[in-house]
């Protein structure tokens, strides 16, 4: 028997929800196929950086960054001119042999990178390298590994920005200050005290050496040393997860790009 009854409604309904399906994840499809990135370089390394040092990563470095801090330590990608378009599926193919993908800068939020996640997937590790001061909702990157600008930088952290990632990726970020002194040191420890009330129980905060005026070898050490006997004696961090640590790419190859 046929008609126009409950259960030719439902069927209609499912047919075009399924349609709306099929339409969404056709246009989704044809998004990723389309979109590219300025990538200034890829290589394949060990992560260099905080809670997960030592860790062998595709690293994606995008072009561009509207920061200029004083001591950047990748000045050739600042600028946004050297940069390839890259298609994202292209990125995708490279990312296939890796169970961890660092994408990084620059500034890579300057970019939509949320065809490039999408892409790769949950199958895999993802690191977002991000100085905070530019706010994106991706619920597929793994980690946000925010480094908010202290004094020797030539800028100050942006708490509005910090709340959001704490309010959206709990669990899922820390924080990564570059310490070329003790004022530097201070204002690390006001900013995390700033957004106490909002930062994610245990989120690590990473202090480590600023590379240039550490200088190398034996030097480096001796600044990452006396880090870490001032964070030791300062009772302001004890409330905090931190961890002093040192940029291990430099003391294997002080800082030579794509390593």
């Amino acid at each position: 028997m046929t008609g126009s009854g409950p259960s030719t409604t439902a069927a209609r309904g499912l047919s075009h929800a399924w349609r709306v399906r099929l339409r969404d994840d056709a246009k989704k499809a044809n998004v990723l196929a389309t979109a590219a990135l300025r990538v200034n370089e890829t290589f394949a390394s060990v992560q260099g950086e905080g809670s997960l040092i030592g860790v062998l990563s595709l690293f994606i470095r995008l072009d561009g960054c509207p920061l200029r801090c004083a001591w950047c330590d990748t000045p050739y990608a600042l600028e946004g001119d050297r940069g390839a378009p890259t298609p994202v599926d292209d990125l995708a193919s490279l990312a296939d042999a890796y169970g961890h993908v660092v994408i990084t800068g620059g500034e890579p939020l300057a970019q939509d990178i949320r065809p490039l996640v999408e892409a790769i997937g949950r199958s895999r590790h993802i690191t977002v390298e991000t100085s905070g001061t530019i706010f994106a909702d991706l619920p597929q990157v793994s980690l946000f590994s925010i480094s908010p600008k202290v004094g020797s930088s030539g800028y100050t952290p942006k708490p509005a920005v910090l709340r959001k990632f704490c309010a959206t990726a709990g669990g899922r970020m820390h924080l990564k200050f570059v310490i070329a002194g003790d004022r530097d040191l201070r204002e690390a420890l006001a900013c995390v005290e700033s957004i106490r009330d909002a930062l994610p129980a245990a989120t690590p905060i990473i202090l480590q050496p600023e590379s240039a005026s550490a200088g190398r070898g034996a030097a480096y050490l001796r600044r990452l040393r006396t880090l870490a006997e001032t964070v030791i004696a300062d009772p302001g961090w004890r409330g905090f997860d931190v961890r002093v640590l040192p940029q291990l790419h430099y003391l294997l190859w002080d800082g030579e790009p794509g390593r």
